[in-house]
């Protein structure tokens, strides 16, 4: 999870995190299984994910990892 307010993120918004580009999605099943993504959580906070994986460990993120806004 991010600190990053998803309703403030640009429309087409993408996030770099761990060198990869991801793609917003409305749900996990948006993606393909094993594609990574953000998407916005119930918090409204942005949040990256893994459909059917683990983002952390597929990713290698971890608290006070960098994520990057792209336009």
């Amino acid at each position: 999870m991010t600190g990053l307010r998803a309703s403030a993120l640009p429309s087409g918004a993408k996030l770099r995190a761990a060198g990869r580009v991801l793609e917003r999605a409305r749900t996990f099943s948006d993606a393909p299984a094993g594609e990574a993504l953000w998407y916005e959580n119930s918090n409204g906070l942005a949040e990256i994910a893994i459909n059917c994986g683990r983002a952390d460990a597929s990713l290698g993120l971890a608290i006070g990892s960098a994520v990057e806004i792209v336009v």
